[in-house]
């Protein structure tokens, strides 16, 4: 019964006065904070708050008589919490206590069941207690006087809901008192109903968003409590006088959170000189070209301390290294109520505005490399289920998957501990591919790997995860807020679709002959500078010669005539036969420019926004022609317009 102290010692005190009745009072307030995760199913009952109530003065009775009075307890507060009133369940004598103030001093008053004090002795009798409705709860008493004396209890506080213990016979206020056995098993008082009042721990709480605390707020219960005179219902001597508040409650907190956050993950591009198929080089260090951290997810007590169901042994959290296996990852299937978070596995949602590549998958590591470089380094990949056309994926992680993830591995009782192995902490020590980064030890890293040898989607990545709980652990799911991961683009890229490639078979008096295509680049971004990749995209589909054609600061811009770009694209293709006889006829030595409906591609990896004008120049005529308008573009956030993109050349400007 240790525990049931706390839950009254924790109590705040507010103390009034409720005057002009026959029986003056003070109302003691006192309550408890539960998490509000640990409510989940209508069934589940937890122990209602202790209320006090202090009589000042005229609690009398005359020598061989006694007084009846009783109390009523009512529920209020947030949706509908009602007393659990099953067969056996109402509270019984041995949670109620009676206290008289001597010389301002408390000392204990017998409280027996109704006929059973001794002749010649004094005591309070529980004559019954009753429920009168859903939220209300009748307990009634006498003041026993079986001496030949009157009793006067000038000051007596009555304690509903507590626990009690043996009192030995005594005199107080000269008056003999008969002895209290010790108490039978306790009966409680329980509040059920709680699911319409704690609802849903969500991710709703808009005003949340930035402390990352996604709930709908702390829900109460609240206990009133009244006294009446006599045995009976009536209204007589009610103590219900203007100001007298509530004296008892049950606050609901959140006490767990999870967090989504891009932190050290870097917006990544891919490789247009791999078609796309791999990312470009990472230059912070972390991932690879088939890897990239999105960003991590991390579970964490909030500053709050709530019980779990029984009120008892610990608060309802994760934490490392206790007795009580709080996080309970290493006892899967033992279902606690003690403050221990009856943890399953985790769950992350994807939301990308242009999919995934086919073969990828996601996985939980204790590093944002998202490599298996250095000590203890653990991933764990995920069970992938798509969905809204193959844009949002949502990622299951298991329990040993977390367990995995946990100090490289090792079985442990806390989620708490996950953090990176490449640098001093819990999970080891090793080499730091980034100058100047700090190890992090309290969170996970969700890590994108693709196959390598298919198209990567450009894509915007938003996140979300939830920290699930074990079957039949009436415990709720903690659930994060949305919030931006890390990017995956090609920034820019543009189809020149009507392009007049160079010959190299003229001669050098020639080179150019009657015709010149001219292409003029444009940087038009006011802060951004603009990496430049060329490539060579065939009638067959084949992608052809890339090279790097430089860089453009912000608001830069450059010509490139069909020679400079034939002299810039010196790389060939990674696709089979790309870079052979193209079609027309035409010899490898004439080379592929001139293959028929043969096209370029500009792109930049850093950019998202550029323009490029496309001119035909007629050297014996001096005509020139403006074919801007027969190009196309493609943008990092295809998600920002539904339609294909013909609007990215000088001429008419983006149409975002």
């Amino acid at each position: 019964m240790k525990a049931m102290k706390k839950l009254h010692v924790a109590a705040a005190v507010a103390s009034l006065f409720a005057a002009g009745s026959a029986m003056a009072a003070t109302i003691s307030q006192s309550g408890v904070t539960v998490a509000r995760e640990v409510i989940a199913v209508n069934s589940q009952s937890i122990i209602g708050p202790a209320a006090s109530f202090t009589y000042a003065g005229n609690l009398s009775a005359n020598a061989a008589s006694s007084q009846d009075f009783n109390l009523v307890l009512k529920l209020g507060g947030d949706g509908a919490p009602a007393w659990l009133q099953t067969a056996g369940n109402l509270p019984n004598l041995e949670t109620m206590q009676v206290k008289a103030f001597v010389a301002g001093s408390p000392v204990n008053v017998p409280v027996l069941a109704a006929g059973t004090t001794a002749a010649g002795k004094a005591a309070v009798e529980v004559l019954e207690v009753e429920a009168v409705d859903a939220q209300t709860l009748r307990v009634k008493f006498r003041l026993e006087n079986k001496t030949a004396v009157p009793v006067n209890l000038t000051t007596a506080q009555v304690n509903f809901n507590v626990t009690t213990a043996a009192i030995a016979a005594a005199t107080v206020g000269g008056v003999d008192f008969d002895a209290q056995p010790a108490p039978a098993a306790a009966k409680f008082a329980k509040v059920t109903n709680l699911v319409p009042t704690v609802g849903t721990v969500d991710s709703d709480g808009a005003s949340e968003i930035a402390t990352d605390v996604c709930s709908d707020g702390d829900k109460r219960v609240s206990l009133n409590i009244r006294n009446y005179t006599g045995s009976g219902v009536g209204v007589i001597g009610e103590s219900g006088e203007a100001g007298v508040t509530n004296n008892g409650y049950i606050l609901f907190s959140q006490a767990l959170n999870v967090i989504v956050g891009k932190g050290v993950a870097v917006n990544r591009s891919t490789n247009p000189a791999t078609e796309n198929k791999a990312l470009s080089t990472d230059t912070a260090g972390f991932g690879t070209t088939t890897t990239m951290p999105l960003g991590y997810i991390k579970f964490r007590n909030l500053n709050v301390d709530a019980w779990d169901t029984d009120i008892a042994t610990d608060f309802y959290k994760l934490r490392a290294n206790n007795v009580n296996n709080n996080g309970d990852l290493n006892t899967l299937t033992v279902l606690n109520t003690d403050g221990a978070v009856d943890t399953l596995g985790a769950v992350v949602k994807l939301m990308s505005s242009n999919g995934f590549a086919a073969g990828s998958t996601i996985t939980l590591s204790n590093s944002p490399f998202c490599s298996a470089t250095g000590a203890n380094n653990v991933s764990a990949a995920g069970t992938a289920v798509a969905s809204n056309g193959g844009k949002d994926w949502t990622v299951t992680f298991t329990h040993a998957d977390l367990v995995s993830i946990v100090t490289g591995g090792a079985v442990t009782n806390t989620i708490t501990a996950i953090g990176d192995a490449l640098a001093t902490g819990p999970l080891g020590a090793g080499a730091d591919p980034v100058a100047g980064y700090t190890a992090t030890t309290d969170r996970a890293y969700i890590c994108y790997n693709v196959p390598g040898n298919v198209e990567i989607p450009q894509s915007t990545f938003t996140g979300l995860a939830r920290l699930t709980k074990e079957v039949g652990a009436n415990e709720q799911t903690n659930q994060s807020c949305v919030r931006e991961l890390a990017g995956l683009g090609g920034g820019v890229k543009i189809d020149v679709r009507n392009f007049l490639g160079w010959d190299p078979a003229k001669a050098t008096t020639e080179a150019y002959g009657e015709w010149i295509n001219v292409v003029r680049v444009i940087n038009n971004s006011e802060t951004q500078e603009a990496d430049l990749i060329g490539q060579y995209i065939r009638a067959d589909g084949k992608y052809g010669k890339w090279g790097e054609m430089g860089t453009l600061p912000a608001r830069g811009a450059r010509y490139f005539t069909a020679k400079e770009v034939h002299n810039l694209l010196l790389n060939n293709s990674s696709t089979n036969g790309a870079d052979n006889t193209g079609p027309g006829g035409l010899t490898a030595a004439s080379g592929q420019e001139l293959a028929a409906n043969t096209r370029l591609r500009i792109s930049s990896t850093k950019a998202a926004t550029l323009r490029v004008q496309n001119y035909f120049y007629n050297t014996r005529t001096g005509a020139l022609t403006e074919v801007s308008g027969s190009q196309g573009a493609d943008f990092v956030n295809l998600g920002a317009s539904p339609r294909d993109h013909i609007d990215q050349d000088a001429q008419t400007g983006i149409k975002k």
